[in-house]
């Protein structure tokens, strides 16, 4: 008989960091971590060291948002639209914002190319309509 184990690496608490995701011990967010990979290109083993934290909560925060990754993506969003908006109230860093929402998009774009070639692979010589049919919907899916 197999037992299912779990490591309890990441919390919410409504009363902390809007509910959001947080490494277990920290007030860091998931997201946070998400962010340093994807738009600050930082390795996991950088993370550790300069969050302080261990790279099995680095490991952690990445497997949660590669299991939440609709959410998180949504948090990331959320929180470059406020930092935009702040931005235009002459507050943060206007600059960093902008530079987020360029690397989100351009993340989001080469996530969406690659998904069209690997369709497009998946179903050649599967005809051309088909092909059509189904880069329109992951043109559709996709937004």
């Amino acid at each position: 008989m197999s037992t299912i184990e779990s490591i309890n690496l990441i919390y919410r608490d409504p009363g902390a960091r809007g509910g959001r995701p947080c490494i277990v011990g920290t007030s860091l967010r998931v997201i946070d971590i998400v962010m340093a990979k994807d738009f600050a290109d930082r390795k996991p083993e950088q993370m550790a060291l300069d969050y302080d934290i261990s790279l099995a909560q680095v490991h952690a925060a990445l497997a949660y948002y590669y299991e939440n990754k609709a959410e998180i993506d949504a948090d990331i969003r959320e929180d470059i639209r406020v930092g935009l908006e702040l931005a235009k109230e002459g507050w943060g860093r206007p600059n960093k914002s902008k530079q987020l929402q360029a690397a989100f998009d351009n993340s989001l774009g080469k996530y969406r190319a690659a998904l069209q070639r690997a369709s497009l692979k998946a179903v050649s010589g599967m005809g051309d309509e088909f092909e059509r049919r189904m880069v329109a919907i992951v043109d559709e899916e996709l937004g």
